[in-house]
């Protein structure tokens, strides 16, 4: 039997072992290629099984007031796509603590706004199957990816500022920034509104839970699409000048960009603990491939998207 003194000096050693363990195996994200070829770029979505990447591009003029131009309608509008690299996550590596650095992607145009089919401010995306949905100042457009049927509208009656959209594999979603709104689309037009908080932005699912970043009230969400409850709210406005994008990793690590704040972080499970893993310049609405650990940050003034590597060390 160990002396008291001992045993307690002994509990004292180990649970400083284990919280800094915890510290230790914070997410972290090191930037491993960049494409470029865009255009005020917004959002990046994943199609992990294709590996291809999609990009919205707002291309606004340079001449307007503040963020008035970014919601346009100057039919200046254009979709890109990229192939996804392929890069060896840790646990297949030689060298554990050394990264694989790609070539970097190059872009192409998916859609381009004409005189057929002409869109604007092309902002928040996902994709539903081969249709990629995305956002077009107060309405949404559904392209096929495959190319097997013309892009068609989806009309939004008095949407104002259409921003993210999100999907749970059955329907789509997409928030209104302006109007502090969320809806379930549905293909008859009967929309069915989500209760959401002012500013609502960025949009995504887990583990069959909805979640939200408020640009205009600096916090992250828990949202009802059943729409019995009201939003609930993690209290992290300290952390937070404007939330844009947020994705959730596999482990229930939420990963937020901050455009305003110059930043991207991860918020831990617990829903409390933040940890800062990229600075930047106006990171926009991010994408994630969750099955190479791969991130993607589009950088809204500086044309261009970044590609990091996450690694749970």
């Amino acid at each position: 039997m160990l002396p008291r003194s001992l045993a307690f000096l002994l509990t004292i050693f180990v649970l400083h072992f284990f919280l800094h363990s915890a510290v230790d195996a914070a997410w972290q994200a090191t930037k491993i290629a960049e494409v470029d070829g865009f255009q005020i770029p917004e959002c990046v979505v994943i199609d992990t099984e294709n590996k291809r990447g999609y990009v919205s591009n707002v291309a606004a003029a340079a001449e307007g007031k503040g963020y008035d131009r970014f919601w346009a309608d100057d039919g200046n509008g254009f979709i890109s796509q990229f192939s996804v690299p392929d890069v060896p996550q840790r646990s297949r590596r030689k060298n554990k603590n050394q990264v694989s650095k790609p070539e970097n992607p190059t872009s192409e145009d998916l859609a381009r706004s004409d005189a057929e089919f002409r869109f604007s401010g092309p902002k928040g995306m996902c994709l539903l199957g081969d249709t990629l949905w995305v956002t077009d100042i107060d309405r949404v457009l559904v392209f096929s990816v495959t190319g097997k049927f013309a892009p068609q509208v989806v009309e939004v009656p008095g949407a104002v500022a259409l921003n993210d959209m999100a999907t749970d594999g059955k329907f789509t979603y997409v928030t209104d920034s302006a109007a502090g709104k969320c809806y379930r689309l549905h293909s008859n037009g009967q929309h069915e509104e989500i209760p959401a908080p002012k500013g609502i932005n960025g949009i995504t699912f887990h583990n069959d839970k909805m979640y939200g970043a408020s640009w205009g009230l600096s916090d992250i969400y828990e949202l009802d699409r059943d729409a019995k409850k009201p939003p609930r709210a993690f209290g992290l406005t300290e952390h937070f000048k404007t939330p844009d994008g947020i994705e959730v990793l596999s482990d229930g690590t939420f990963v937020v960009s901050d455009s305003e704040g110059n930043q991207v972080v991860t918020i831990a499970p617990d829903e409390k603990t933040v940890n800062r893993i990229i600075e930047c310049a106006a990171p926009a609405d991010i994408g994630i491939d969750r099955s190479r650990g791969l991130l993607f940050v589009p950088r809204f003034f500086e044309s261009k998207v970044d590609i990091y590597q996450l690694e749970n060390r």
